[in-house]
């Protein structure tokens, strides 16, 4: 496999700001736009996105396992990116185009049908790119490099998504949905444009004519069928994978939803234009945080192998959410500017390092089992996120009611509501993610190990190629 460019990488980087962000820009003020100003119960809405994330657990291993298969002049992966992103920026416009006035039940079931068009439509998009990235290197400590460029692009896209609520509040807009129309557009063509770099800036994987000269490897495609979606998570390094993203995502999103209404009633006593700014500020302190910290990253993790370097960045986040306990405070709402960063950069290292280890995971599974699986163990990767999105989108309205907030009462909430939101919202990440660095003592996929499985593929590559000779 040849070395990648510069702007291989750069390309494939590119591709995150869509992957990323146009589910974040849904996720986020989705809830925002139709709990704080349509008036929709947190409740139905957990239910919409639930629907969507469990139709999502059907599409994406079937994307992954058709990923896998495709055989085109474009490679396997680059035609699905190309009707994807379009689908995505149209879907994600036709989210926002409700009527205003209408019954809470009428929104339940228009929001249902267009976030599962636009769930599969990311589907189509996100699964292929995400498999793409699993096979541009061979390389052990290149392939966390490669998911360094894609960091890179993520958060330059956080740069931007705090600003979303803080621009839909404008004056310029009669109302927040208004704004947020405007920004459906603009966001839609942006998206189309960050996915051009996968398409045309990085090198196409199994051509058809690669296929055809390399007929070994053929054979072995041949044989991966619908089954292998399932034997993935006999796959131990894979699997442990898996574990430590699902604890990860169940921590970290059970308790989202709080943390924007608890800026604004709690740390800023009310005040939306107030805190509008400063989450767009601690957003950019954050998004810069994490892009200085990729060298660091990558740095610990050639120095320390992915796994110990994965441990460590996970209690570093594990222990930025807890000092929302002290920093989140209406005698300092400036604190909330710095909170966010040891969690932020954490949070960054772990979908770095574990995206990372995912291609080392496909490499043990070619060595043990003889297939090449990346684009399902992409879509598995995909809908473990999603079905943790589906439990902490549940979960999650019912937590704000148990916590005894109350929209209606604004800053002037019950005695105590305050404090348990900001105990669910500190001590259930950190549990999460401290579960997850603990299951990471059983993966067994060192630097070492992985010098010895590239040696025992190319030695298993060469007999191959010299017996089709003879």
């Amino acid at each position: 496999m040849k070395p990648l460019t510069f702007w291989n990488k750069i390309g494939y980087g590119a591709g995150a700001l869509t992957e990323n962000n146009v589910q974040n820009v849904v996720n986020i003020m989705l809830p925002l736009i139709m709990f704080n100003y349509m008036g929709v119960s947190p409740i139905l809405l957990g239910y919409v996105f639930a629907i969507a994330r469990l139709w999502d657990t059907v599409t994406d291993p079937l994307m992954g396992y058709l990923s896998d298969r495709t055989r085109s002049r474009f490679g396997k992966r680059k035609p699905y990116i190309l009707i994807g992103a379009v689908m995505s920026a149209f879907s994600f416009w036709l989210i926002w185009m409700f009527p205003e006035g209408k019954s809470q039940m009428w929104y339940f079931w228009y929001l249902t049908a267009t976030c599962l068009l636009f769930y599969t439509s990311t589907t189509l998009f996100c699964v292929p790119y995400i498999s793409m990235g699993y096979e541009l290197s061979s390389d052990y400590n290149e392939r966390t490099r490669v998911m360094g460029y894609r960091s890179l692009f993520v958060n330059c896209g956080a740069f931007i998504l705090p600003w979303m609520y803080w621009f839909t509040e404008r004056s310029w807009f009669d109302t927040p949905l208004q704004g947020m129309r405007c920004l459906s557009v603009v966001s839609g063509v942006i998206f189309i444009l960050f996915a051009l770099g996968p398409l045309l800036l990085t090198p196409t994987v199994s051509s058809r004519k690669e296929d055809m000269e390399r007929r070994s490897e053929k054979e072995q495609y041949e044989r991966v069928g619908i089954v292998d979606i399932f034997t993935a998570f006999r796959v131990k390094p894979f699997l442990i994978l898996v574990v430590v993203l699902a604890l990860s995502v169940f921590g970290l999103f059970l308790v989202l939803s709080f943390g924007l209404n608890l800026l604004i009633y709690y740390g800023c006593g009310g005040d939306k234009e107030f805190a509008s700014r400063l989450a767009g500020i601690a957003g950019l302190v954050s998004a810069g945080s994490c892009i200085a910290a990729i060298p660091v990253v990558n740095f610990a993790s050639k120095k320390l192998g992915k796994s110990r370097a994965l441990m460590l960045f996970l209690m570093l986040g594990a222990l930025g959410n807890l000092s929302i306990l002290v920093l989140i405070t209406p005698a300092m709402p400036y604190l909330s500017i710095v909170q966010p960063i040891p969690g932020a950069v954490g949070i960054s290292a772990m979908w770095m390092l574990i995206s990372a280890m995912v291609s080392d995971s496909c490499d043990y599974d070619e060595l043990c089992n003889h297939r090449r699986r990346e684009g399902i163990f992409g879509a598995i990767i995909s809908w473990t996120c999603k079905l943790g999105y589906v439990l902490c989108s549940i979960g999650g309205g019912y937590f704000l009611v148990w916590s005894g907030f109350e929209l209606e009462l604004g800053g002037g909430q019950q005695p105590g509501t305050f404090w348990n939101m900001r105990l669910m919202m500190s001590c259930i990440p950190a549990a999460g993610l401290a579960l997850a660095a603990g299951a990471l003592f059983f993966y067994p996929l060192s630097r070492e190990r992985m010098l010895e499985i590239k040696d025992a593929l190319e030695k298993r590559k060469t007999e191959m190629k010299e017996s089709e000779c003879d």
